[in-house]
């Protein structure tokens, strides 16, 4: 058993190909951004973080804004959360 050890050690961890820093690229046009600001919206109720909820809700704000005018909305908008 102790022979193969080193084995294992050695040979478990070996790529099969050889990645490319271009394999890891991000690319933020291919994601649905307002989804997952609703969701972690979503998440952020649910723990009770205000913080992140004026967060999520401002970015959800900016981007709804901007697919009915057209046009981007100030940095920070002024948003009144009501409980």
């Amino acid at each position: 058993m102790f022979k193969f050890l080193p084995l294992v050690l050695l040979g478990g961890c070996a790529t099969t190909h050889n990645p490319k820093p271009s394999d890891t690229e991000f690319n933020g046009g291919s994601r649905n951004w307002l989804s997952i600001y609703r969701e972690e919206l979503n998440i952020a109720i649910k723990n009770d973080d205000n913080e992140a909820c004026y967060f999520f809700l401002q970015e959800i704000v900016k981007i709804e804004f901007k697919s009915l005018r057209k046009e981007p909305l100030k940095a920070n908008p002024k948003i009144r959360i009501i409980k």
